[in-house]
């Protein structure tokens, strides 16, 4: 398993969406208040979300140049 496919999996589980007002909690309880809405935070989550997806679903890449073994 590839380090970025290790790190897509961590960002699959941080960034689940349901877990937005968990981190809110967290924020709030360390004294920093997050400046955006419910909303944007939804969707910024998401986002992270899918972006840990295409991390660890994407085959690795290979160039065409390179020599078989």
């Amino acid at each position: 398993m590839l380090l970025r496919q290790r790190f897509g999996i961590a960002m699959l589980f941080i960034f689940l969406p349901i877990n937005v007002p968990l981190w809110k909690m967290v924020c709030e309880v360390i004294g920093y208040n997050l400046p955006w809405g419910d909303l944007q935070l939804f969707f910024g989550f998401l986002v992270l979300f899918i972006l840990g997806g295409m991390l660890t679903f994407t085959p690795e890449l290979r160039s065409p140049f390179e020599k078989a073994n």
